[in-house]
């Protein structure tokens, strides 16, 4: 008696309809979900429009020649470039330390690696509400301990600041990230052989000797691919830094997802909106593409 799904497989060598319906769900997916909102925008783009639903005149590149001259959009690129480096360099570098740790003997490592992925977990709601209790300048957790210790005489602001705000809610998206790259990290590390380190610690190589000369270059490729993933992700964050700051304060944390929303919703000025996102689009498509080629590249030379 025949299987079903070698039933399945000659149904579909035989009639390739059957092979359309099966990925015509997935189709429809991402045609409604990707294909006709990038359209969409870039319809908008080229019409002068100002409210959702209202029609357009045509202007042509009009808009991108205004979004690009645009001091604030220029402002929220320079803010998005350094929120992005400070989320990437902090996940990847805060992920591998912990994942250094967690591959080591102890007791309670197991709790500690069933525990460590919790903040990964959090809405962004509730993140962003302990956030703000903890860096309260009156009644904040990290104002009280740095009074406590002695460093600091009085409350700071840290989200009221156009200083730190930047830095608390970059440090805030980490701490919420770094545990799913622990993870990752975590399992690239167990699969360096053992061998590898009894024979370097024969020869005398030291514990950090053996890290840069044998972990590092063994999981090199993974934390490649963990740093694009966390720069494309980092640089769309739109939920954490609106329930924090709102892009504030004097736009200090207006990074180009903030940046669309004021634009398209509250100066009711779509078309410019459209025009940004399909700008920030193309830019991710061109970072994603010479970052995959040059990792492609590395990969030919060895």
């Amino acid at each position: 008696m025949t299987s079903w799904p070698r039933r399945l497989s000659e149904a579909l060598g035989r009639d390739p309809i059957y092979g359309v319906l099966l990925v015509l769900p997935l189709t429809i997916w991402v045609f409604a979900t990707l294909i006709y909102p990038l359209a969409e925008a870039v319809r908008l783009s080229l019409l002068d429009v100002g409210y959702v639903g209202m029609p357009g005149s045509f202007v042509g590149l009009r808009n991108y020649m205004e979004t690009m001259t645009d001091s604030e959009f220029i402002r929220s690129t320079r803010i998005t470039l350094v929120w992005t480096v400070l989320n990437t360099v902090g996940i990847v570098v805060t992920g591998f330390v912990a994942a250094l740790i967690l591959n080591q003997d102890y007791r309670g490592k197991a709790f500690i690696r069933n525990w460590i992925i919790l903040p990964w977990v959090f809405p962004s709601v509730v993140l962003a509400t302990l956030g703000k209790w903890v860096l309260d300048p009156t009644l904040g957790l990290a104002n009280y301990l740095l009074i406590q210790i002695g460093i600091i005489d009085r409350g700071i602001s840290f989200l009221g600041s156009p200083i730190h705000a930047i830095y608390m809610t970059s440090a805030l998206n980490v701490w919420r990230w770094f545990p799913f790259f622990t993870v990752i990290f975590l399992a690239a590390l167990q699969t360096v052989p053992r061998e590898q380190h009894e024979s370097a610690q024969m020869d005398g190589a030291t514990r950090f000797g053996r890290l840069i000369h044998i972990d590092v270059p063994s999981i090199a490729p993974v934390m490649k691919v963990a740093v694009l993933i966390s720069s494309l992700w980092s640089i769309n964050i739109f939920d954490l830094i609106w329930l924090l700051t709102r892009g504030g304060p004097a736009f200090s944390t207006t990074t180009l997802p903030i940046f669309i929303y004021l634009k398209g919703f509250q100066e009711f000025r779509i078309s410019l909106a459209a025009t940004a996102a399909v700008i920030m689009f193309v830019a991710l498509v061109i970072f994603g593409v010479l970052y995959v080629r040059g990792l492609l590249a590395e990969d030919l030379e060895v």
